[in-house]
C-alpha cells in the first residue's frame, strides 16, 4: 500500500476543435481539445507492505469533449463547460530486482469555467485569448490486476486541475458575421 502523492511535471501541450452559436448574447458550442502531458510522480510502499517497492503513475495524455454555454458581453464571453474525459495511464511498480507496467486508458467526468476575449475581430472571424479552469475526475481504477511477479495490485485514484491559457481562430463559415466576443 501506498500514501497519497501528488503527480509533478505538468508540462501540457495540444490543440482544440469546436464549435459555437451565438443567439443574442447566448452562446451554445462544444469542443473536443487532446493535450500532451508528462506528468509523473513515484512513492514507495507503506509498511507493512514491502518498503522496497516503488509504485509509479504517469499521465501521458489527455482527451475531452465537452460542451459549453456563455454569456457574450461585447468582446468577452464568460462561460461553463462539462463533458467527458479520457487519458492514457500507466503504473510501474517496481523493486531492485523487476519491473511491472500496467496501462490503462481511464474514462471520467469534466467541469469548468473560462472566460475568452475576442482580441482581434474581421468579416471572416475572428482571433480570441481563452483562459480557464477545468476539473477532471477520473475515479479509481485497479492496475496489475491480477498481480504479477509478486506485484500488488493498485487501486489508483487520478484528478485533474488545468489551468491554462490559448489563442482560438475562429471562422464565420456561412456568412460575414462580425463575432462580438
Amino acid at each position: 500500500m501506498t500514501g497519497t502523492f501528488n503527480l509533478s511535471g505538468a508540462a501540457v501541450a495540444g490543440g482544440v476543435f469546436g464549435c459555437d452559436f451565438q443567439i443574442e448574447k447566448t452562446v451554445l458550442g462544444f469542443e473536443n481539445d487532446a493535450s500532451w502531458t508528462n506528468q509523473h510522480g513515484k512513492v514507495q510502499d507503506l509498511p507493512p507492505f514491502n518498503v522496497g517497492v516503488t509504485s509509479g503513475t504517469r499521465e501521458k495524455w489527455i482527451d475531452m469533449f465537452r460542451g459549453r454555454v456563455g454569456y457574450a458581453l461585447d468582446q468577452f464571453l464568460i462561460y461553463g463547460t462539462a463533458g467527458i474525459a479520457f487519458a492514457g495511464t500507466e503504473v510501474t511498480v517496481s523493486n531492485q530486482v523487476a519491473q511491472v507496467t500496467s496501462s490503462q486508458t481511464r474514462t471520467g467526468l469534466a467541469a469548468g469555467l473560462g472566460g475568452e476575449w475576442a482580441a482581434y475581430v474581421d468579416t471572416w472571424g475572428a482571433v480570441t485569448l481563452k483562459l480557464e479552469y477545468v476539473h477532471v475526475d477520473f475515479g479509481s481504477k485497479r492496475y496489475v490486476d491480477p498481480p504479477i511477479s509478486g506485484a500488488v495490485t493498485r487501486d489508483v485514484r487520478l484528478t485533474d486541475d488545468i489551468v491554462r491559457a490559448g489563442v482560438n481562430v475562429r471562422f464565420n463559415w456561412d456568412r460575414p458575421v462580425v463575432t462580438k466576443y
